[in-house]
């Protein structure tokens, strides 16, 4: 028997350890980033969604001269917030709504230092004539 094989034997176990140890940490980690950036889209989204909503004129005030009301503006983004699951906040700046989502982060292989939450903001500007018939 060679001497040099005999001396080799269970060489390769420790590198195919680290080896797989590294695969399992980079995939862990593919699918925690994955997770968390799925949760900020949805929050974008969403704060997206609630803004336009809450920009929307009501054709009755527009008539009397007000594009946004800002209690129905408040509560129309609300509605979307509540309806997707989502907490946050509206503010109602003259013709401007903006909307801050506060979204949870479901994580399969949840780790400490992760953040639990994720934040998106969106905002959106009435403008006079989408609709054609503010006219009166």
């Amino acid at each position: 028997m060679n001497p040099n094989t005999e001396r080799d034997r269970g060489s390769i176990m420790p590198m195919t350890t680290i080896f797989v140890a590294f695969l399992m940490l980079a995939t862990w980690s593919l699918i925690s980033a994955s997770q968390q950036w799925g949760a900020r889209r949805d929050a974008y989204a969403t704060a997206a969604a609630a803004a336009r909503a809450g920009a929307q004129a009501d054709p009755a005030l527009l008539r009397q001269g007000v594009l946004v009301d800002p209690d129905a503006a408040t509560e129309r983004a609300e509605r979307v917030l509540a309806a997707a699951g989502m907490t946050g906040s509206v503010a109602v700046d003259g013709e401007t709504v903006t909307v801050t989502v506060v979204a949870p982060v479901a994580y399969a292989f949840p780790a400490p230092g992760f953040p639990t939450e994720v934040t998106g903001s969106a905002t959106a500007v009435a403008r006079r004539g989408v609709s054609g018939d503010e006219g009166g």
